[in-house]
């Protein structure tokens, strides 16, 4: 899997992540959603075990491979700069508009 960033979402991460570190995780979230999850992403300290990396040229980025399944192998994400939020898509669909970034570290 693979991920291209769009200069504004370059600018939201590094903005969010700040000078602690941190990496990103992909979540896609299916409790108590219905039939369909939610995407959004995670600022975390470190992956969990089993995650998997999604390529790309910018910042650490992870993904449970039980959610990887969810996604196409090539993902575009574009930054908002007026709200923060990303929109998360592919070739054949939107996974996400007015993606929330969420910062747990430390959590």
């Amino acid at each position: 899997m693979r991920i291209t960033l769009d200069q504004q979402a370059k600018d939201i991460l590094n903005t969010k992540i700040g000078e602690q570190p941190g990496q990103v995780r992909l979540l896609y979230d299916t409790e108590g959603c219905g039939c369909y999850g939610i995407t959004s992403f995670q600022i975390i300290s470190q992956p969990d075990p089993t995650d998997v990396p999604i390529e790309n040229e910018s910042f650490p980025f992870w993904v449970d491979p039980q959610r990887a399944v969810f996604y196409e192998d090539q993902l575009r994400l574009k930054g908002d700069p007026l709200d923060g939020s990303f929109r998360l898509e592919g070739d054949s669909q939107i996974y996400g508009q007015n993606v929330k970034l969420h910062d747990i570290r430390g959590n």
